[in-house]
């Protein structure tokens, strides 16, 4: 309860003295949300984002300049799990169009809502 270790897994965390006591998470437990990305190549990469139905767009849209920035995202946000999905990437780059699923933190995805 006093923020010092994980709440699921016990591992020890760095002391934040900015952070309340009470139940924290570590990188990896923390809760995650599940956001669909939509790819497609139109002067550059155009990104857009869903909810996990896939119907409920979300307010903002990127367009990268090259086909690097979409497996950055997608390692950034832990889409990479293996090999075989990193070629489906490769696979949707070179096709010119292709969608992932990411799995944001809450910060991530707060951010990813604004406006």
């Amino acid at each position: 309860m006093t923020g010092k270790i994980c709440c699921v897994c016990r591992v020890s965390l760095k002391s934040d003295p900015t952070h309340p006591t009470g139940e924290r998470y570590c990188d990896r437990c923390a809760p995650r949300r599940r956001v669909y990305v939509s790819f497609f190549s139109r002067g550059g990469w155009y990104c857009q984002f869903l909810e996990e139905d896939l119907q409920t767009p979300l307010p903002r849209t990127f367009t990268f300049a090259t086909s690097d920035k979409i497996l950055q995202l997608a390692e950034h946000a832990g889409a990479l799990r293996n090999l075989e999905c990193r070629q489906a990437i490769e696979h949707g780059v070179s096709a010119g169009r292709g969608g992932l699923f990411l799995m944001l933190t809450a910060e991530q995805s707060a951010k990813l809502n604004k406006r």
